[in-house]
């Protein structure tokens, strides 16, 4: 694949990584690649725990949003097909997926880190649901299982990101370490899991799933449903255009600050 890594070790750990240069956004054909790896993971019986990870320097940017506009309502609609597709087959993984953060979990990252059993998180890590920023709609029935509502309000109303100790005290967050210690960390607590009889945590998940009754494509289509509304508004491109020019100036600020600080 040409997104998607999975490595299975003698311990029956799968590792899940995700890589797709510069910042980890996910355009359609790397949903496929993501949904049908996790789709295949339940063909299996040799994978007892997944661990799932982004490569570099954040786990995901989101939804690859340059896509939008090349698309007609019916291409959007099989663009939002992929990303349900993909928190499902997370969510319906039949073993336990950790899920290892790092940097930014931005978007869809959000969605696909809430669809998984546990998180384990870098201490540079932050949350952030900018939809809002540039005129779509996303991610928020997900951000709900992480934060408060009125947390999630203020982070969807706003589209400014979170950083993961202001997270982790809403208690969602199984652990927070340095950067370089989360990989360890994530691994010895897929070993705690698979300590265990392996049909018997698959039938605990099935249960927990069963109990917690997440209608999770509903809250997603709701989201879809906004953002169509939101694609089609005659002020949008100004909006992008305002908001793209704050970006770039903020870009040259920090490049002249880091040359600066540089001589």
């Amino acid at each position: 694949m040409k997104f998607v890594k999975l490595e299975v070790n003698e311990e029956h750990i799968a590792l899940v990584t995700f890589h797709r240069a510069p910042i980890n956004a996910v355009s359609y054909e790397a949903n496929i690649e993501l949904s049908e790896t996790f789709e295949g993971i339940n063909k299996r019986d040799d994978i007892y725990c997944v661990i799932f990870r982004g490569e570099g320097k954040g786990f995901m940017s989101g939804s690859d949003t340059g896509d939008f506009d090349a698309f007609d309502d019916s291409g959007l609609k099989t663009y939002e097909d992929a990303d349900i597709r993909t928190v499902l087959a997370i969510e319906n993984c039949k073993v336990p997926v950790i899920c290892q953060i790092q940097g930014y979990v931005m978007g869809l990252g959000t969605c696909l880190a809430a669809a998984s059993d546990m998180i384990v998180a870098a201490d540079d890590a932050y949350f952030g649901q900018p939809e809002v920023t540039i005129c779509v709609c996303g991610g928020t029935g997900a951000l709900r299982q992480l934060v408060p509502e009125k947390f999630m309000r203020y982070m969807a109303l706003t589209g400014k990101k979170i950083g993961i100790q202001k997270i982790a005290e809403f208690g969602q967050i199984y652990s927070v370490v340095p950067r370089d210690q989360a990989l360890d960390e994530v691994y010895a607590l897929a070993r705690q899991i698979t300590a265990n009889y392996t049909k018997s945590v698959q039938c605990v998940k099935a249960a927990i799933k069963e109990l917690v009754n997440r209608d999770s494509e509903k809250e997603y289509r709701i989201d879809c449903k906004q953002t169509h509304i939101m694609l089609k508004d005659p002020k949008r491109d100004e909006v992008l255009a305002a908001h793209n020019e704050m970006l770039r100036k903020k870009r040259e600020a920090k490049e002249r600050a880091t040359k600066e600080a540089a001589n």
